[in-house]
């Protein structure tokens, strides 16, 4: 067998062995420094010089001692020396290189041999961070190297943040299906049953038997689009991104006429007119426009008609969309609190309402690279402001683009 091949070796029997011990350390241990040199004298003088660094110091006198603790442990950062017996640097760097768990280890050569031009572009080849000349300076190698390692703390950081977060969403996942199905069906039977009480037995009981019944079914109705809310504010993140051309002027139209009793209770006038075609998501536009229509419709002013009007405003990279009504307005002391789910400004006998439906507003126009704020004075009203970036028309095939009469 030729050296490379004793190497290859060496590095399979390695792999064996390593991945456990790797995984287990990753967590829990100080950040690693690898230095690799055939000189103990040279081995000692690093150490020295990188002491001071908040991490651990692992030492190789040969190319396979060192490739057999690079497969062992994780390492921050590794100094490798470039003229060595057997296998140089290159070649340990070459071999890294083949395996995905410490391919993508940062390497800092260290050399005494000629600073000709093609020793640099070979280090570079290997994907080299950087190719010091000995002697070195204490100094400048110490702070160059404790960049590397802050650098890897943070990547380390953020993953596992990452692994955090997946968790989390999958927890999430898994709460959404709950409210979805195991927990729908027994408020599906309340309103049922509730109904058919309602309509076969209303006359059989009394006044107070009555009003029992209202407050049962008006309590189910909330629970079930609670419910639904809930399902909607998980689900967001875990759909794929789906861009389309969507109409807001007839999205808008359809919209009003599925609320029209609810209009019609408030004697509400709501003006529009000329809102764009934009590249969004059709459900997204959809939900938006109702919680932001039906929260003014909630919020009205008992003592003057309540006047709601919808504009939209072309600007460089977005639409922006407003909503502004003249109900009861904000109290600036709450300001922080509209968009945080289930938090309730009002009381819930005088303003009904799952205290939801502007955080779904909120998610779902971060979730397309918007944004979402409002102005409002009490006793006045409420303006909402919200924008969608024209950049998600990218998003949409060649085909699509050139298909229909587009406003972005």
């Amino acid at each position: 067998m030729d050296r490379n091949e004793v190497n290859n070796s060496v590095l399979s029997a390695s792999l064996k062995f390593c991945d456990d011990d790797k995984t287990n350390e990753r967590n829990n241990e100080r950040s690693k420094i690898l230095v690799v040199d055939d000189r103990h004298e040279n081995l000692v003088a690093v150490r020295k010089v990188l002491k001071p660094i908040n991490a651990d110091i692992l030492e190789a006198d040969c190319g396979n001692k060192a490739l057999s603790l690079m497969l062992r442990h994780e390492f921050a950062v590794v100094l490798l020396d470039v003229q060595m017996p057997d296998m140089d640097g290159f070649e340990v760097a070459s071999l890294m290189r083949g395996y995905e768990s410490i391919s993508s280890t940062p390497i800092v050569f260290l050399t005494a041999i000629s600073k000709d031009d093609c020793f640099v572009d070979q280090a570079a080849e290997l994907n080299a961070v950087d190719y010091v000349f000995k002697p070195i300076n204490p100094n400048i190698l110490r702070s160059k190297i404790k960049v590397y390692v802050e650098l890897y703390e943070q990547k380390k950081s953020l993953k596992r943040l990452n692994e955090s977060l997946i968790k989390k969403n999958k927890e999430l996942e898994i709460f959404a299906y709950i409210c979805s199905h195991d927990l729908q069906e027994p408020v599906r039977s309340i309103m049922s049953f509730s109904s058919l009480l309602a309509s076969d037995y209303k006359d059989v009981l009394d006044d107070q038997g009555n009003k029992i019944l209202d407050v049962i079914q008006r309590n189910a109705a909330n629970m079930h689009k609670m419910i639904n809310d809930i399902f909607i504010f998980c689900r967001v993140e875990k759909k794929a991104v789906e861009v389309e051309l969507v109409d807001c002027q007839t999205l808008v139209d359809q919209l009003l006429i599925d609320i029209d009793a609810e209009i019609k209770s408030k004697d509400a006038c709501i003006s529009y007119n000329c809102l764009p075609v934009i590249y969004s998501n059709k459900l997204l536009v959809k939900v938006i426009f109702e919680h932001l229509i039906t929260n003014a419709l909630k919020f009205s002013y008992p003592k003057r008609r309540l006047e709601i009007s919808i504009n939209a405003e072309n600007c460089e990279s977005f639409w922006l969309f407003s909503v502004a009504d003249n109900g009861i307005g904000i109290d600036p002391d709450y300001k922080d609190k509209v968009f945080v789910p289930f938090q309730r400004i009002h009381r819930k006998d005088v303003y009904p309402g799952t205290g939801i439906g502007l955080s779904i507003c909120e998610k779902f126009i971060n979730y397309y690279g918007g944004s979402i704020w409002f102005e409002s004075e009490p006793g006045i009203g409420t303006t909402f402001y919200f924008n969608m970036p024209k950049k998600l028309k990218d998003m949409v095939d060649e085909s699509v683009k050139s298909a229909g009469n587009i406003t972005n």
